[in-house]
């Protein structure tokens, strides 16, 4: 077996991925392409994926592409540690819950953590046409909400295992975790600096994910380079 996945440092479609193979217990190779050289608009990735996005993984010559596809070929290629349950009603849960978190939930965490990432501290800079950081905020409190409710009893997002859904929920929250650590004051200015207190339960499901098997290979590498 031979997995090796192409992907950028800090891409949440690309940690889903990386996310789904630490819950199959699968090993893995990971090539990080340079975001600000552009590496994935080079010839040899566009080879790979015409649309020049990551992540893309390869097995067998074979180049797969797009995160939710990546994670449903996985589980038919690899039955074990199933990530879209075993019974129809578990996959059509761990889909919709999925896919929800695929749409609704990555829009919304963009929409906070990039004026944030892009400004300086207590100081979150938009973009022309952005939503303002305090109207971003108020809409992924409404996501916030909900995924801490899916949380109130169960371990995991909708199972007592991990699942697909939750390799598509929780790069959302490790972007806030960096962002409430590298842009402390500008959380707190839009409510999200005491993060744990408001949200317990997806504190403590955080730290399930932190510590399954393989879950360390998983976090963006440049993260840990600039801690």
């Amino acid at each position: 077996m031979s997995l090796t996945v192409h992907s950028i440092s800090g891409s949440p479609m690309g940690w889903r991925v990386l996310l789904g193979l630490a819950f199959k217990r699968l090993e893995y190779r990971v090539i990080y392409l340079q975001g600000a050289e552009k590496e994935h608009r080079q010839p040899v990735f566009l080879r790979m994926n015409p649309h020049g996005k990551v992540p893309v993984l390869t097995h067998e010559g074979v180049h797969h592409r797009e995160s939710l596809a990546i994670l449903g070929w996985l589980d038919m290629t690899f039955p074990d540690h199933p990530l879209f349950g075993e019974t129809p009603r578990e996959m059509q849960t761990i889909w919709t819950a999925a896919t929800g978190w695929s749409d609704y939930f990555l829009q919304a965490t963009n929409a906070v953590v990039f004026p944030v990432f892009r400004g300086a501290d207590g100081a979150p800079r938009t973009e022309p046409g952005e939503t303002s950081p305090e109207e971003a905020a108020r809409l992924l409190k409404v996501e916030l909400d909900a995924l801490e409710q899916q949380l109130q009893n169960r371990p995991f997002v909708c199972a007592d295992t991990p699942t697909a859904a939750d390799a598509v929920a929780y790069p959302e929250i490790g972007r806030l975790m960096r962002a409430r650590q590298t842009r402390p004051r500008s959380m707190e200015r839009l409510g999200l600096g005491d993060f744990d207190h408001l949200y317990p339960n997806i504190a403590r499901w955080r730290d399930e994910i932190a510590a399954l098997p393989g879950y360390d290979r998983t976090v963006p590498p440049h993260w840990a380079a600039s801690d």
